[in-house]
């Protein structure tokens, strides 16, 4: 399995994950002034509260040698783990760790071909992402739609991608959370990771 790892890293494009423009510096220790939307539902009060993060991701040691589906040497979908850590409105200081499934297609030259499907991923047969707070607070979110690496023209990255992610809970304070945001990736050039801002809202009981 190091072989299709190898193929990766050939194909110059080993560190991924998951914008149309490269992310913005956030100052994290603003209070937010924007008032909260109290929503009431079945006596429930709610709070949705703007969402923002800051994030930076790398592949961990075993991505990538494991195998989600082969069609031949050339196209099949590998295992990829990316862990990293972040700052994050509600979150404070948190770390991630991400397991999805890759399509590598090479071409007869034995580089990326992205008209045959090369960058996309889909967390579908990977496992449910960690997003965990310094004080062990878990956030649950998942994208449930198909991505895909975008190859741009810039001196630090190489690719881009945006994602939906949807909040389907957590532990502690965001118990029963529900949300949504934006994820916006860009992967850097000299292969050392992905830099990622997320955008949204989380609604907190």
């Amino acid at each position: 399995m190091k072989l299709f790892k190898l193929l990766f890293v050939l194909g110059g494009v080993t560190h991924m994950l998951t914008a149309c423009d490269a992310p913005q510096d956030l100052n994290f220790s603003d209070v937010i002034t924007q008032a909260d939307l109290k929503v009431t539902t079945n006596s429930n009060e709610l709070t949705a509260v703007p969402f923002k993060a800051k994030l930076f991701t790398r592949q961990a040691e075993d991505a990538l040698t494991e195998v989600c589906s082969f069609n031949s040497p050339t196209d099949f979908w590998g295992l990829e783990h990316q862990i990293g850590e972040g700052t994050g409105t509600h979150l404070g200081k948190f770390t991630v760790d991400f397991k999805f499934c890759f399509h590598i297609v090479l071409d007869e030259q034995g580089f990326p071909d992205f008209e045959g499907g090369f960058g996309e991923f889909d967390r579908a047969g990977g496992s449910p992402p960690v997003i965990e707070a310094a004080n062990g607070d878990r956030l649950f979110a998942e994208v449930r739609e198909e991505s895909s690496l975008i190859p741009i023209q810039d001196d630090t990255y190489r690719f881009k991608f945006e994602n939906l992610w949807h909040i389907t809970g957590g532990t502690g304070k965001f118990e029963n959370a529900s949300g949504e945001f934006i994820g916006y990736g860009m992967v850097r050039r000299e292969g050392t990771g992905t830099d990622h801002t997320w955008e949204g809202r989380i609604i907190l009981k």
